[in-house]
């Protein structure tokens, strides 16, 4: 079983990895959202430039289908996971197209996670059936950290762009747009600052039926698992591997013309063998010293957690393993993969 939380920051600077608003013009914007930030004065609303959870949710599926269809049992994707669409199927189906050509039916959530790794892990809906699983991935907007946004007042975080797509003819020049060439002038919006973040893995219940009444086997602690114990493995290792893009910098859009300036600054991870309270995202100015508590009172209650830092000090009586990059922190959380179920 596996269940892992993550909190953390990262400094990202000239990016634009969440776009909204802009079309049919040459002025595209960067997504904005606003939140609330306490002051000496009482509480103010500030809007900000953010990335959504839904982007940061989309790159993790990325990541997993990449991974997994690397393993022997890489067919057990979707045909459309292939082109990394998630797995929401249409108005009309009961039936989806697996990555090898099999057909599966949607009528019972056992035969589609099962089949399906993509369902299984990232969730599906299947309207037409009435069958649905929410996503074993859920990830929170990136911010703007509180302090920093106190700290930088009245300064701009989001400056725009010029950029221009250049179409040239045979021989080489700009030429007129009654020739076909031309060139096109637009402006795209960049954000700067230090972000915060969240994750929630809940992978301990990858191959376990959630939609319909749990079933437990006689004299068995746990419900059914309805996929071969090696392909589970396979299934949360995959999962576990698509933080490390996620975390590089290999989210949002714009990525060929303005791939971020992404630094990893600071995190906290932990994981269990079972569930486990969530983080304090890593926006607030005391997520540090909340987390701090959060792990100190769950161990007291009896959560047995492994707590995974990097560039953060919890303290001399919370034992916890330093990391020194996100690579060592995932190759961590794999080792303990396989342990008890």
């Amino acid at each position: 079983m596996m269940y892992v939380r993550i909190s953390g920051r990262i400094r990202l600077n000239a990016h634009s990895l969440n776009a909204q608003g802009g079309g049919g013009t040459n002025y595209i914007e960067i997504t904005k959202t606003k939140v609330t930030v306490r002051t000496e004065n009482g509480w103010t609303v500030v809007e900000v430039p953010a990335i959504t959870g839904n982007m940061l949710k989309h790159w993790h599926f990325v990541g997993f289908v990449d991974y997994f269809k690397t393993t022997p049992y890489g067919v057990n994707l979707t045909e459309r996971a292939l082109r990394y669409n998630g797995t929401r199927f249409g108005q009309g189906e009961t039936t989806a197209t697996k990555a090898n050509g099999a057909t599966v039916q949607l009528n019972d959530e056992a035969t589609i996670i099962k089949e399906l790794a993509d369902a299984d892990v990232h969730g599906f809906l299947a309207p037409k059936t009435g069958r649905r699983r929410v996503s074993l991935v859920k990830a929170s907007f990136i911010l703007p950290t509180e302090d920093f946004i106190k700290e930088v007042e009245g300064e701009r975080l989001i400056t725009a762009i010029k950029h221009n797509r250049v179409d040239v003819d045979e021989k080489g020049a700009i030429g007129s747009s009654k020739e076909g060439t031309a060139q096109m002038l637009f402006s795209r919006e960049y954000a700067t600052g230090l972000y915060g973040f969240s994750i929630v893995l809940d992978l301990g219940l990858v191959g376990i039926p959630q939609g319909l009444p749990v079933k437990f086997e006689e004299n068995q602690p746990r419900p059914n698992i309805v996929i071969d114990p090696n392909e589970r493995k396979a299934r949360i290792e995959s999962a576990l591997k698509a933080l490390i893009p996620m975390l590089s910098g290999y989210i949002g859009a714009n990525l060929a013309r303005s791939f971020p300036v992404f630094k990893v600054e600071e995190l906290v991870a932990i994981a269990s063998e079972g569930p486990i309270p969530a983080l304090v995202h890593g926006f607030y100015e005391d997520y540090i010293e909340a987390n701090r508590s959060i792990i100190k009172n769950a161990r007291a209650l009896g959560f047995n957690i492994e707590v995974f830092t990097y560039n953060v000090d919890l303290g001399e009586d919370i034992e916890a393993t330093k990391v020194s990059s996100v690579e060592e922190l995932v190759a961590n959380l794999v080792k303990m993969v396989g342990g008890k179920e």
